[in-house]
């Protein structure tokens, strides 16, 4: 297992993060803290996934617009909170799109249909995706060290208990966020 980690483990960082990817970098964080990972080619291949998937997305959607969104369901369905995100705070929603889980992909479509300015949505896009690999990676890093110092569990063990524990949490998150009805727009009269 360590020889397939080693091999393809930044392959498989970077295919994941082309569209979403907060669990598999904190995982790679832990695994990094034991040994079987390097932390900083888990967040260079966080980053650089990340980076070049919201780059595909928001150019697809900037020229195709939203027949382009159509095609994926869940995008569809949480638009209009991502087109009020990006009405209301235009370029900066790039920054925090990452943090906003389960919108980040929406919120990329959204500036491409608003046909936000392409450089400026590079260089949010860039500050962001930097900011995201290196403090999920490093979470992933510093909640192993803290994990294995206070229960004393060995490598498999910690990666396991770790694991386990980061999917619960985001279970838990997804689940509280996704409790709250979405209010729907007043529909205008014609």
């Amino acid at each position: 297992m360590e020889t397939l980690l080693r091999e393809y483990g930044y392959l498989l960082i970077f295919v994941i993060t082309l569209f979403e990817g907060e669990t598999v970098l904190i995982i790679a964080g832990i695994l990094a803290h034991q040994g079987l990972l390097n932390i900083e080619l888990s967040v260079l291949s966080a980053f650089l996934g990340s980076t070049i998937g919201d780059q595909l997305f928001f150019h697809l959607a900037r020229q195709e617009g939203y027949e382009f969104i159509k095609k994926f369901k869940y995008v569809a369905s949480v638009l209009p909170r991502a087109e009020k995100l990006v009405k209301k705070h235009g370029t900066y929603i790039v920054l925090v799109s990452r943090f906003i889980y389960g919108l980040r992909t929406a919120l990329v479509v959204m500036c491409g249909v608003a046909k936000m300015p392409s450089l400026k949505f590079s260089i949010y896009n860039i500050i962001s995706a930097l900011i995201w690999a290196v403090s999920y990676g490093f979470l992933g890093y510093f909640f192993s060290e803290a994990i294995g110092t206070v229960t004393g569990l060995k490598k498999l063990e910690l990666v396991i208990a770790a694991a386990i524990a980061i999917a619960a949490l985001i279970y838990w998150i997804v689940r509280a966020a996704n409790s709250k009805p979405v209010a729907e727009q007043p529909k205008q009269e014609e």
